[in-house]
């Protein structure tokens, strides 16, 4: 058989199969591990059309309404294959209420609001340390991945030795003829994890068919014991679990790791995984619009754990509680695009690896994160991560597949502390339209993170002393608007303490316009003013003469914009002439696209901290130097307009950049990411 017959006959098996929802394959299968570093770096093109064409979950939500769910554990093994795990493993696996278990995920994850049981057989099925044999070796099953009717033997097998075991009707606790949950645990290893054809892929089988005791046996989980491991990829075992909830996958189905993909979520192609070397014992939870709607079909009802607060108006310090822990009340918040009859809108959660949960933890890191959710895209028969976007400061077209949405959370911590119709992403609808959507002043990562919402202009009135928003916060970036022609100025507060110098910086002033900045006293005294000429950022460094309360005054002398927001900082340089720093390093416009004629990377050194020398390097992702300049002026700036050091172009992808400054023996430096769109 040729090639190209071979990729024929693979798509028609697949299609065939679009009765059962396949686990995620490992990230292992997909990267390489430095054992050194620990680093994981992408293969060289990987296909999973082979891994993802089986993905459709139960057609709908079903929870009981006591929250009480009956899973019927069946064990199975084959000739070549006995069972190995004990009875007791295979049961802490589902029923311990402390230990990494399906019964102590759902009951986290829904805030006490689910409780797994394993009904009135006690245990996993047969009892004790025996299992259930097949009929055939595991490689016969193992074929499954394009003979579906493979794993409904087995199931079928399962169940048929199990009937004079159990009476099935007993899981039927809602009385619709159809037993709650099945999962059958057969031996050997996952082949979304081991690789090795023969073995069963991990999977939600459906259609099954069988009656037994006068109940209908539909969709049934399969996982495996894995044997292999020192414990199972637990995570999986949740993940099919939640299909078996009606929830969708949110990975994607093509052939690659798509962009929509993310590791904050369960259903993700990465979030089952997490845990220390992938092991999948420490998951992600459920994202909060899966938390909200099992689903993602609005058009059948709300079907979840957590219903969102909706944000309407203009709000500030509010205080947004960490989402791993209860009470479930006030875990996520939605914020809908104007124009959009409430199909599209933002969701905001704070993830928190440290709430003290027993999942979340291997999280990448913690914050705030904003999903943008478009209800009006068509969601997929199996996979509705066409639907959502998880924003991303660091990589906002999810460029890098290798480190997909690792920097996600907006935090202060991280100095990601704004999204608005400016910031890189924006808050823009899907089709362009500017929502006038502003999330500022985004505060720590903690169990509480604040957050201020604007629609419209930020932090207004605004307009005067007397109603200056402040005081300021040293060191946080505040991004606001002249936002029209009867907004030409903004004012705001901050405390200045007696000899102590402080630098205020305005960035990010919009091309057709020219702001400038002064401070005043309270009596409306102006005690200084920056330069009038037209740059795209100014700096001032005041002393101040005495402790008191001061304001600063942000100015248009020309133009204005409701979209580029500026960026003010006030920060206070208590170290000079101590060790030399570099601060507010980045990189605009990032990423570059078709048209940008220069690339520029700022910096900022306090005052008194003269550098000797400041450098700027360009790197490729695998660490080729390709371009490198040095400025002994310390002017803040560097420009590059996007050459290497042989002066040609360079290619589309992501680059790192280093910021260093040298003065005698000391050198520090800073580094970011750029991402090129050309």
């Amino acid at each position: 058989m040729n090639v190209q017959s071979s990729i024929l006959l693979c798509i028609l098996l697949l299609s065939a199969a679009l009765n059962t929802s396949a686990a995620p394959p490992h990230p292992d299968r997909f990267f390489n591990r430095n054992p050194v570093t620990g680093e994981w770096t992408l293969k060289p093109s990987v296909n999973l059309a082979p891994y993802l064409g089986m993905d459709t979950a139960r057609k709908s939500c079903v929870v009981q309404p006591d929250g009480v769910e009956y899973v019927l554990v069946l064990k199975i093994d084959f000739p070549d294959q006995p069972g190995r795990r004990s009875g007791k493993e295979i049961n802490s696996y589902f029923f311990a209420p402390d230990e990494v278990s399906l019964k102590s995920y759902y009951h986290e994850v829904s805030y006490g609001q689910m409780d797994i049981q394993p009904g009135p057989a006690g245990s996993a099925m047969p009892q004790g340390n025996n299992w259930y044999r097949a009929k055939n070796e595991m490689s016969y099953y193992g074929h499954g991945m394009y003979l579906v009717e493979r794993y409904r033997e087995l199931v079928e097998e399962a169940c048929n030795a199990a009937d004079s075991d159990i009476n099935f009707a007993q899981y039927d606790r809602d009385g619709d003829g159809v037993v709650d949950h099945v999962f059958v645990v057969h031996a050997g290893d996952d082949e979304a994890s081991s690789g090795v054809s023969d073995d069963i892929w991990s999977i939600l089988v459906s259609s099954v068919g069988g009656v037994y005791d006068g109940v209908r046996i539909d969709t049934v989980v399969m996982a495996a014991e894995e044997p292999s491991f020192e414990k199972p990829h637990l995570g999986i075992f949740f993940h099919e679990f939640f299909h078996d909830l009606g929830a969708p996958d949110l990975y994607g189905a093509n052939q690659f790791i798509e962009s929509f993909d993310q590791r904050w979520g369960l259903m993700g192609m990465f979030g089952p995984y997490q845990g220390k070397d992938r092991n999948g014992l420490s998951p992600s939870h459920i994202c909060g619009y899966l938390k909200w709607d099992f689903d993602a079909k609005p058009e059948n009802g709300r079907c979840g754990w957590i219903e969102p607060v909706e944000i309407k108006m203009n709000v500030s310090d509010l205080q947004i509680h960490s989402f791993e822990l209860p009470p479930a009340d006030n875990k996520l918040y939605k914020i809908d695009i104007p124009g959009k009859n409430g199909k599209e809108f933002f969701l905001i959660e704070n993830r928190n690896k440290n709430s003290g949960g027993l999942y979340d933890t291997y999280l990448p890191e913690s914050g705030i994160l904003i999903w943008h959710i478009d209800e009006n895209r068509p969601r997929g028969t199996t996979d509705a991560s066409n639907r959502m976007w998880l924003e991303d400061a660091t990589d906002p077209n999810h460029l890098d597949t290798e480190n997909i949405t690792k920097g996600a959370a907006y935090s202060a911590d991280d100095n990601q502390t704004s999204f608005t119709p400016g910031t890189n992403p924006n808050s823009n609808a899907n089709d362009g339209s500017v929502s006038g959507i502003s999330i500022t002043n985004i505060g720590f990562e903690g169990l509480y993170m604040p957050i201020t919402v604007s629609f419209g202009d930020t932090y207004e009135p605004n307009n005067d002393l007397l109603s200056a928003f402040g005081p300021l916060v040293y060191g946080m970036p505040y991004e606001s608007f002249i936002y029209d022609e009867s907004d030409k100025v903004d004012f705001y507060e901050f405390e200045a303490k007696k000899g102590v110098p402080v630098i205020i910086t305005l960035q990010s002033i919009p091309d057709s316009a020219n702001y400038v900045m002064r401070i005043l006293n309270s009596r409306s005294e102006t005690l200084m003013r920056s330069e009038a000429k037209k740059a795209p950022g100014r700096t001032m460094i005041y002393r101040p003469t005495r402790t008191e309360t001061l304001f600063i005054a942000v100015e248009s002398l020309f133009g204005y914009s409701s979209v580029d927001s500026y960026i003010l900082t006030v920060n206070s340089d208590i170290s000079a002439p101590g060790l030399l720093r570099l601060e507010e390093v980045y990189s605009y416009p990032n990423p570059a696209r078709f048209g940008d004629q220069k690339i520029f990377f700022t910096y900022l050194i306090p005052e008194l901290q003269i550098p000797d020398e400041v450098k700027l390097e360009v790197f490729t992702i695998n660490g080729e130097l390709v371009y490198s300049t040095a400025d002994t002026t310390a002017s803040r700036r560097f420009e590059w307009n996007g050459k290497n050091l042989r002066d040609n172009q360079v290619a589309n992808g992501i680059y790192y950049y280093v910021i260093t400054a040298k003065r005698q023996d000391e050198e520090v430096r800073s580094s970011g990411k750029l991402a090129i769109q050309r």
